[in-house]
């Protein structure tokens, strides 16, 4: 028996392509959807996460009491009428800013890497089952 005539024996369901079609962009719709709430979680995460260090920054951070008489404190708000003071705290804050959203940035590449990995994987675990 050759090969041809076992394929001319094979019954086709009747409307098997357009349910394989329906089913290939349901799931297509569906990954996109949950790559898009992925995202969304990740930047909401992220954003709240560095709301949270500001926030507890600001709350933790002792009163300070001022060291000279360029830097005045009046109704909880430090005043510093040396500019170099003034500069040099800016800097502080700064570069603790910088220090924080490296952090966070260099998490969030660990967790799209991991996340891209994971789909990678499933993708290729669907394709080799057809």
């Amino acid at each position: 028996m050759k090969t041809r005539d076992l394929y001319d024996e094979i019954e086709i369901p009747d409307g098997l392509e357009s349910r394989l079609e329906a089913l290939i962009d349901r799931l297509a719709e569906t990954e996109k959807r949950a790559k898009k709430k992925a995202k969304i979680r990740l930047w909401t995460s992220v954003a709240a996460s560095v709301i949270i260090i500001f926030s507890a920054g600001l709350l933790l951070k002792p009163e300070e009491k001022p060291v000279d008489s360029s830097v005045s404190v009046s109704s909880g708000v430090r005043q510093i009428d040396d500019p170099e003071i003034a500069y040099q705290e800016v800097k502080k804050a700064l570069e603790l800013m910088s220090e924080n959203l490296n952090k966070g940035l260099n998490e969030l590449d660990i967790r799209l890497t991991s996340e891209l990995e994971k789909s990678n994987e499933i993708i290729n675990k669907t394709l080799k089952k057809h």
